[in-house]
């Protein structure tokens, strides 16, 4: 279990120094897309999930 809490905090932190790093360098601009994209890219996910879904989620592609 520590293991597992010490994965996840490395890949927060590497997340969060992503995130810093596009704030500040040159590519603030993809600040917006990723905001967008990231929630799609989950409600993808979580549609692939539900059975129902599954077949019209997977045409998409």
């Amino acid at each position: 279990m520590a293991r597992r809490l010490q994965r996840i905090g490395i890949g927060l932190g590497t997340a969060q120094e992503l995130v810093v790093a596009m704030w500040r360098g040159p590519f603030w601009w993809m600040v917006p897309v990723l905001a967008i994209l990231l929630p799609v890219a989950l409600l993808l996910i979580l549609l692939q999930i539900t059975p129902a879904v599954a077949p019209f989620v997977y045409t998409v592609f």
